[in-house]
C-alpha cells in the first residue's frame, strides 16, 4: 500500500462528530485522517502544520464560523480543498460556502452516503 491520495483535517467542536467522520473515513484506504481541530483558530493552526490535502469544516464552530475560517485556509502557502460541513437546509448557507472560497458544502445528515463519492470527485480535480 503506497501513500494515500489525501490528507485529511477534521474541524468541529464536537468529539462524537469528529470520531464518526474518522471512521467513515477509514473506509477508504487513499484517505489519512492527519488531525483533528475543535475551534478556527486551531483549524488554521493545524492547517498551516499539517498540510492537509483536504480540510472538512463544520460551519458552527465555538470561535468564529466556518465560513470565516475558509479564506484564511485558503491564504495558507498550501491551501488545502476545503468541504464545509452544515446541519443547515438552507441553500444558502452552500452559496455562501462557495463564496468563501470552500470547494463543496454537505449537509452532515448525507455524510454517510453522500461524503466518500464526494471526496474522490474532489481528488480527481
Amino acid at each position: 500500500m503506497g501513500e494515500p491520495l489525501s490528507r485529511v483535517l477534521l474541524v468541529d467542536p464536537s468529539g462524537d462528530w469528529l470520531a464518526a467522520i474518522h471512521a467513515l473515513l477509514a473506509e477508504d484506504a487513499d484517505l489519512e485522517v492527519v488531525g483533528w481541530a475543535r475551534t478556527g483558530a486551531e483549524a488554521v493552526a493545524r492547517a498551516a502544520e499539517l498540510w492537509p490535502d483536504l480540510v472538512l469544516l463544520e460551519l458552527e464552530l465555538p470561535d468564529t464560523s466556518g465560513l470565516r475560517t475558509v479564506p484564511r485556509l485558503k491564504r495558507l502557502p498550501r491551501p488545502p480543498l476545503v468541504l464545509l460541513l452544515t446541519a443547515h437546509r438552507r441553500t444558502t448557507v452552500g452559496v455562501a460556502a462557495i463564496l468563501a472560497g470552500a470547494d463543496g458544502c454537505l449537509r452532515k445528515p448525507q455524510l454517510g452516503h453522500r461524503l466518500l463519492p464526494i471526496l474522490r470527485e474532489l481528488r480527481l480535480r
